[in-house]
């Protein structure tokens, strides 16, 4: 899989394609975008993204160091989330696109709060991912209340 993200970045599309590897670092890239969002990281803040890949994915230890890594450095490149968000229609359900709004609503969360930036970025991420505003609106409280135990 650490192989295939490499390529990813690398820019070797054509060896890599739509798999699961490509579409790994497509999420992660976002996920890191949103909680950059607010213009700070912290490595709590990381420590929860990994948590989060970690569980969506079923990633070992090694591929998901390699996904953080491959993932960090596209985002601090400043890159277009463009092909992302494409790659992500192209291959997502709604179900697993609702998902991961939930995770970028979590990603927000990481750091106590959602910043009015982290809100914006995901209502736009969101309707790039053509998710319903009511299943936004849902995914957001179910993250607020997620970080709140109940």
């Amino acid at each position: 899989m650490l192989d295939s993200i490499r390529k990813l970045f690398s820019g070797d599309t054509a060896q890599t394609g739509d798999n699961e590897a490509t579409l790994h670092l497509a999420a992660a890239i976002i996920l890191i975008e949103v909680a950059k969002s607010d213009r700070s990281i912290d490595d709590e803040e990381l420590l929860r993204l990994r948590e989060m890949l970690k569980r969506d994915w079923q990633l070992n230890e090694a591929d998901l160091s390699g996904l953080m890594d491959v993932a960090q450095d596209a985002s601090n490149a400043n890159a277009s989330l463009n092909e992302h968000i494409k790659l992500i229609n192209r291959n997502f359900s709604a179900a697993r696109k609702l998902g991961l709004v939930r995770s970028l609503w979590q990603a927000a969360c990481a750091d106590g709060d959602i910043h009015h930036r982290e809100d914006v970025f995901i209502q736009r991420l969101a309707d790039l991912l053509e998710v319903p505003q009511a299943e936004l609106i849902r995914a957001r409280q179910w993250a607020l209340d997620s970080e709140k135990g109940e």
